[in-house]
């Protein structure tokens, strides 16, 4: 004797079957957050600062960190091919390893869009290049969900950490700030202004220049100082200046320069692999800088992906104009 099949469990395997390509999709998705959580764990920014204090430095002694600009490859084909070149990152963090530097600092912009596959890209690169020493971060605008428009910045946090934070190392205080939004926060202006209250050298990083920057912010035929951020860039500017910030590195704009403004040095360091744009900033080429620190002061190597290296003038100067 034959048993009728039950009409709603024929509708329940066919609704089953219709489902599949999303159940994929999802199994794909949830591998893939898996994954980007396994490679990330060993970046978070908390567990980078600890190896770094492990070993740490006196007062009067000497060291070195690496400062690399943006990395991301470029959101679209065509920016990709007509001003980016392949590799450059992997070869700049596999330079680094010749160096004696105590930590790397990458200036945010690691992928071209913050969402998962993006970063599992990075990560694996990152990993693949193997950085033997701490790599800190900064959040830029790319690494938010969207770059350009009002979105989270979710998917960093849940792989770094905070994107405000300080530490301490060998008589100087480094602080990284998030300008990914294209502007700074009334209560981020006052987290800041306290932190610098302190009678170590003072070293700051955030992404994306202040407005007032015009050499590298203002763009042809467009509203001036488009190119950085406007909200909050004053008030920033004027902690920097009473705060005696010996030095501000800064990325965003695909390029290489420095300004001192109001007793302030800021270093533009774009170099770090993302497409080099035609801009009016007029050194535009592949770098990292290797920056000292010391009872003399702070001085830089600029390193070319060429091998080629300059150290910038101690004087006053205003380069990219």
């Amino acid at each position: 004797m034959e048993l009728a099949s039950s009409p709603d469990l024929s509708l329940g395997l066919d609704i089953w079957k219709r489902l599949e390509p999303f159940r994929s999709f999802y199994y794909h998705m949830l591998a893939k957050r898996e994954e980007l959580s396994r490679l990330s764990a060993p970046l978070k920014t908390s567990l980078q600062l600890t190896q770094l204090a492990a070993a740490p430095r006196r007062a009067d002694e000497p060291y070195q960190f690496a400062v690399l600009g943006d990395v991301e490859p470029g959101r679209f084909w065509i920016w990709r091919k007509l001003f980016n070149r392949p590799g450059v990152f992997s070869r700049q963090i596999r330079a680094l390893q010749d160096h004696p530097v105590d930590f790397t600092m990458q200036l945010g912009d690691m992928v071209s869009r913050g969402i998962a596959r993006n970063y599992l890209r990075f990560f694996r690169e990152l990993r693949k290049a193997g950085p033997g020493r701490p790599y800190l971060t900064v959040i830029g605008n790319h690494d938010r969900l969207d770059p350009h428009l009002r979105s989270n910045s979710r998917l960093y946090r849940s792989c770094f950490g905070s994107t405000n934070y300080f530490f301490d190392r060998g008589g100087a205080r480094f602080v990284a700030i998030d300008t990914s939004a294209k502007h700074l926060r009334p209560s981020q202006l006052r987290w800041l202004d306290r932190v610098l209250r302190t009678s170590l050298r003072k070293v700051v990083f955030t992404h994306i220049p202040p407005a007032p920057l015009r050499a590298w912010t203002d763009f042809p035929g467009v509203k001036p100082g488009v190119g950085g951020f406007q909200r909050g860039a004053a008030e920033f500017m004027e902690i920097l200046s009473r705060r005696r910030v010996d030095r501000v590195y800064l990325g965003h704009i695909h390029g290489f320069g420095v300004q001192d403004y109001k007793g302030v040095r800021y270093v533009l360091s774009g170099g770090g692999g993302s497409p080099l744009f035609p801009s009016k900033v007029r050194d535009r080429f592949y770098h990292y800088i290797l920056v000292t620190v010391s009872s003399g002061g702070v001085t830089e190597t600029v390193c070319g992906l060429d091998g080629g290296r300059f150290g910038i003038p101690a004087g006053q100067v205003l380069l990219s104009f």
